[in-house]
């Protein structure tokens, strides 16, 4: 295909030459309307060579798994279908594990909640208990929880010490929660199950915080176990990725991509 088909441009006066110029006439649009390689910025307007019109940067939505980066159309195009200099990784097997985060991601039906998995999931293994607040001795007016949460003294000379226990009273307090998510979502909207645990999670934190277990930060960081507004993003994670493997969804191999630094790729 010639040069001339994509780069042929008219510098009439008053005409813009970019545009009359041929490169991507079609593939902006088609960029426009993909569910996956969306720019945050607009290539048409962002040219390396205002003479030739042959380049364009692309500063992508998803930093994780796309480069910024000088395309040309044949560049784009290969972004669309999961190669090319646009995605990330060293091997066409990287790259694929790269792509298939960002179909996964790009995919989101719960109201932009799949990122958190990759986000905490080296938390999911640490976030577990065996404390089971729905254990009662019996279902009467005067019911008790059968085996009580053990708190032990947060306020001890050992200041690690008073850190880990902490952790198991606040994992203990919020854990519970995942597997009722999980069933949860087998019927109800996700939405509808994140505002009513957005209530109960609110009295936890409040109730924790007086206790002087926890404190309270960003909710985007530090990210700590300890940090009772950002903790619960763990919940919401590990929840939806038990879910998606009861359903048999096919998942990125998220303990790779976690693993990874992908500034290096």
């Amino acid at each position: 295909m010639s040069q001339e088909k994509y780069h042929k441009m008219s510098f009439k006066r008053g005409q813009d030459p970019k545009k009359s110029m041929k490169i991507g006439k079609s593939v902006f649009d088609e960029l426009k309307d993909h569910p996956i390689c969306r720019s945050i910025n607009d290539p048409r307007k962002d040219v390396k060579d205002p003479r030739n019109f042959d380049q364009v940067w692309i500063n992508p939505h998803n930093q994780f798994s796309f480069h910024s980066t000088w395309c040309t159309e044949e560049d784009l195009r290969d972004w669309m279908n999961g190669t090319g200099i646009m995605v990330r990784g060293n091997t066409p097997e990287e790259k694929k594990k790269y792509w298939d985060y960002a179909v996964f991601e790009g995919a989101d039906d719960l109201g932009g909640s799949r990122w958190l998995i990759k986000y905490t999931w080296k938390w999911f293994d640490r976030f577990v208990t065996d404390f089971e607040p729905h254990n009662h001795n019996d279902y009467g007016m005067t019911s008790q929880i059968k085996k009580p949460l053990k708190i032990k003294n947060t306020r001890t000379r050992d200041i690690a010490e008073n850190a880990r226990r902490e952790e198991e009273i606040i994992i203990a307090m919020y854990a519970p929660y995942i597997n009722e998510i999980v069933s949860d979502l087998e019927y109800r909207d996700w939405s509808n199950i994140r505002r009513e645990c957005e209530k109960e999670f609110y009295g936890i934190k409040r109730t924790l915080y007086c206790l002087g277990v926890g404190y309270m930060a960003a909710c985007n960081t530090p990210e700590d176990i300890r940090n009772l507004n950002w903790v619960t993003d763990i919940v919401y994670a590990k929840a939806l990725y038990l879910y998606y493997q009861k359903i048999g969804m096919e998942l990125p191999d998220f303990e790779w991509l976690v693993n990874r630094n992908h500034y290096e790729d």
